[in-house]
């Protein structure tokens, strides 16, 4: 069952999931249905330490479990997904980051390792990303797994 997110919620989500730092991103699908807008969509599932449930034994997972996080970005206004040999798009070495501007969600997979605002997409001279969403509303739901 997906939780929808608000702008305010945002800060809390991020920080369950550690800012989805070095997280594995294990699928994306993208729905473009012709003349409807609202109805694109485009899912992405990422694997995430969270810090409500209980690591295992292993050194890496003591202190907080893994889980398949899937985000739902609906009503799509734009979007930027590649993967290029030099700039893979698997794993979040800076984790991602959700924000909110102009009354849209804006979700940028490859934020870099600086200060980040989610108007920097738009900024072609100082944008570090090449990896994002923007959307009229964003949601989640946390599952078990599949692990892959």
């Amino acid at each position: 069952m997906h939780a929808d997110l608000s702008e305010e919620s945002v800060p809390d989500f991020l920080e369950r999931f550690l800012g989805f730092e070095d997280g594995v991103i294990t699928g994306i699908s993208i729905v473009l249905p012709r003349g409807d807008r609202a109805r694109r969509t485009i899912e992405v599932e990422v694997q995430a330490m969270d810090r409500t449930t209980p690591g295992g034994n292993s050194p890496n997972s003591r202190l907080h479990g893994w889980k398949l996080v899937r985000i739902a970005m609906r009503g799509i206004d734009e979007y930027r997904l590649s993967e290029t040999r030099p700039y893979p798009l698997q794993v979040l070495t800076d984790g991602l980051k959700l924000g909110f501007a102009e009354g849209r969600f804006v979700l940028d997979l490859d934020p870099g390792p600086d200060a980040w605002s989610p108007r920097a997409v738009h900024d072609a001279a100082n944008s570090w990303s090449k990896q994002y969403v923007v959307s009229e509303r964003c949601s989640f739901e946390v599952l078990d797994g599949p692990f892959v």
